[in-house]
């Protein structure tokens, strides 16, 4: 009685039912778009329905929401105003606006008209990713010159908008030391950066990007990214972390396909389906390594008993891993978030989730022919689909209805239906075909603005894995969908996509800070100057054995081990072991070594190497000092530097001609006068190898301007 009378008092306070109704108004939206998909349905978080008023005044496990004595302390007031924990937990909190109508609101008595229950409307709008590709129209902007492509006409009329100014072109040999790392994952050599610098034709540049893209190197860089995105390993993982002997092949697939240009439709067609929808290649076989390329749990697939709880746990965790690695890859959706519920955040219902459950039901992982010689690759092993129902919350204990195969109901563009065929390759041919439609928007905006991620350290959506409403928005939604349409329309070719970025007056901005734009951009969101990144662990260890002379440039086959190993019941490997650190037969670069997903190898790790055991869009990128330690005193650089050192010594016969020398091939520079002279002094003290030594700990060597 106390409560509905300090209700009807606070009512009479307000004076009538229309302000009343007008506070309401203000504050339904709120509860609807922020707060109803953890506190409504029927199972509310924390036991807290605000769909009803009903709902509000009875509370949950921390206690009322509203004090009906003293609204101003009320709980609901206190977590949306910045107690702990933070309400809403996820996402923006509330804007000072919103937390007043809610003041006011709970302040009133909390009026509530009778009857009316509130329902989540997060999902009503369309969401940017979800829309409908359309060509925009490229800006007109003023200075012609300043515009190499359309590119560069987005980039300045958002520049214009916000009162920022785009950098100056960056230096030749800056240009060509960024372009030969971004593009290969290598440094240029003397000769290649003399060759541009001299040359003074207007398409100098395109012509090193042209160059660059042909290099079967190139390859071996794009594929780098897309291993760490579909997190590849050499080793199955868990407990049992047992090798993989037959894993590199799709490792090698991937490299070829990035050098031979194949057509991004074709690449997702093959990885997801192509041992059906091309039959008789072997690269559709080997791609579908893709579906394989995650960790297997040896001992839950093997050596458990069937028809356990545990074995059904198994599988499910095991097809939710494929599910997750294809939707994240190819669509940049978190659609395993609806494992459990509905998604909380995307227009993503649990039935869709096991829908694309159905899709590999029929799929397991292990050793397959390529061929009928019989070259094996750890693969899609094609099996009877097994039956697959909802689970009441995820759990195995509790199935619910069976549900046939099927994609994502959200993307209104497609018709999310997949043939519920016993033939499993079926299931994924249609999912294949789904995904690489060209009216999937996700698929054309997802792709290309991971390519402009590689190039400037953050992409147009700086969430690469998640375009959804827990995701971030795009910086340059007009440039991103333009980028999409032309990839899409032009055949899907990777190599264009990466020309036109690397060719544009953008990306040949200098990294150089600018005070006035700092204070409207200053994390550079509007891509006003270059971003200045560090080496990756992989291009550290590459970029060190190229400049000593003794990088083994062979491609492809079983990857080296950099580890002692031990096959035991639980396999052992040892990065510690001093003769495996630096082995003769494991001078090949980086992305040929065999990757270990339980022990990864000190070195890489300590430079920030992406963990193979979960997929890795992003990259890390610190500065530590156990970094600094690993530079100076790891037995491979140390070797480097002796390497270094004694390629110098058969190039030049007096100590000047061998720092110079150093520099080149380090620095692709020569030193100046100042550190020439303080170079040989230090090599005169402490040796040529010493003086090598520090010229790959400089940051000069460590960072691309």
């Amino acid at each position: 009685m106390l409560l509905g009378t300090l209700t009807v008092l606070g009512l009479t306070m307000l004076g009538t039912t229309d302000e009343a109704d007008r506070l309401f108004d203000r504050v339904a939206p709120i509860l609807e778009t922020r707060c109803l998909h953890c506190h409504g349905g029927d199972r509310p978080k924390g036991s807290l329905s605000l769909e009803t008023r009903e709902g509000l005044h009875a509370g949950g496990f921390s206690g009322p929401a509203i004090d009906p004595e003293e609204p101003e302390y009320s709980l609901l007031l206190d977590l949306v105003s910045g107690g702990e924990p933070r309400m809403p937990p996820e996402g923006d909190p509330l804007d000072a606006e919103q937390v007043e109508a809610i003041r006011e609101w709970v302040e009133a008595g909390a009026p509530w008209p009778e009857g009316l229950a509130l329902r989540d409307r997060r999902f009503e709008d369309a969401w940017w990713s979800l829309t409908p590709l359309v060509r925009p129209d490229v800006p007109e902007v003023p200075g012609r010159d300043r515009v190499r492509n359309p590119i560069d006409a987005f980039i300045l009329d958002r520049l214009k908008s916000e009162g920022l100014t785009p950098a100056p072109e960056a230096d030749r040999r800056t240009l060509i030391r960024r372009a030969t790392f971004d593009l290969t994952g290598l440094p240029p050599t003397p000769e290649e950066v003399d060759a541009f610098l001299a040359d003074d034709r207007p398409d100098a540049f395109d012509r090193v990007v042209d160059r660059l893209i042909a290099s079967p190197r190139y390859g071996e860089r794009r594929a780098r990214r897309w291993l760490d995105l579909v997190h590849y390993g050499d080793t199955h993982g868990y407990d049992k972390d047992k090798r993989r002997p037959h894993a590199w092949p799709y490792r090698d697939y991937v490299i070829r396909s990035f050098n031979e240009d194949t057509p991004y439709p074709r690449f997702i067609q093959e990885q997801v389906a192509g041992d059906v929808l091309f039959p008789g290649e072997p690269d559709g076989v080997i791609a579908t390594g893709f579906i394989s390329a995650g960790p297997w749990d040896f001992v839950g697939h093997v050596e458990l008993r069937e028809g356990t709880v545990d074995k059904e746990k198994t599988r499910l965790i095991d097809r939710d891993d494929m599910l997750a690695n294809t939707m994240s890859s190819f669509v940049s959706l978190t659609v395993h978030c609806a494992r459990c519920h509905d998604h909380k955040f995307d227009p993503i219902p649990q039935v869709d989730y096991y829908r694309l459950q159905a899709v590999f039901a029929g799929v397991e992982r292990g050793d397959r022919p390529i061929d009928e010689a019989g070259s094996l690759v750890y693969a899609a092993l094609p099996r009877e689909p097994r039956p697959i129902r909802l689970l009441n919350r995820g759990e195995v204990e509790s199935p619910g209805e069976e549900v046939g195969p099927g994609a994502l109901s959200c993307v209104g563009t497609l018709d999310p239906t997949i043939e519920a065929s016993s033939d499993e390759g079926t299931r994924r041919a249609g999912l294949a075909r789904w995904i690489t439609d060209p009216a999937n928007p996700l698929t054309w905006r997802s792709i290309v603005n991971r390519a402009w991620h590689d190039y400037f350290g953050r992409g147009i959506v700086d969430t690469p894995n998640d375009f959804g409403r827990n995701g971030s928005k795009p910086s340059h939604p007009a440039l991103l969908d333009w980028l999409a349409v032309e990839f899409r329309d032009s055949g899907g070719s990777i190599k264009a996509l990466d020309r036109l970025i690397v060719t544009s007056r953008t990306y040949r901005q200098a990294s150089t800070h600018d005070e006035g734009n700092a204070r409207i951009d200053g994390g550079n969101r509007f891509v006003w100057r270059q971003e200045r990144r560090r080496l990756e662990a992989e291009e550290i260890r590459d970029a060190t054995l190229f400049a000593s002379g003794v990088l083994d440039d062979a491609m492809g086959g079983p990857g080296f081990d950099l580890f002692r190993f031990k096959n035991d019941h639980s396999p052992i490997y040892d990065h510690d072991d001093p003769e495996w650190i630096d082995p003769p037969d494991g001078r090949r670069r980086a992305i040929y070594r065999f990757v270990v997903r339980s022990v990864p190898n000190p070195f890489i790790e300590c430079l920030d190497g992406a963990d193979p055991n979960i997929n890795v869009p992003v990259r890390n990128e610190t500065i530590t000092a156990l970094q600094a330690l690993a530079l100076l005193n790891d037995p491979f650089m140390i070797a480097r530097s002796e390497d270094l050192a004694s390629r110098v010594q058969q190039v030049a016969d007096e100590p000047g001609g061998r720092v110079d020398a150093a520099y080149r091939l380090a620095l692709a520079r020569a030193p100046t006068p100042e550190e020439r002279e303080v170079m040989v002094g230090y090599a005169e003290r402490h040796g040529l190898a010493a003086a090598c030594r520090i010229l790959f700990n400089l940051n000069e060597f460590m960072f691309v301007d």
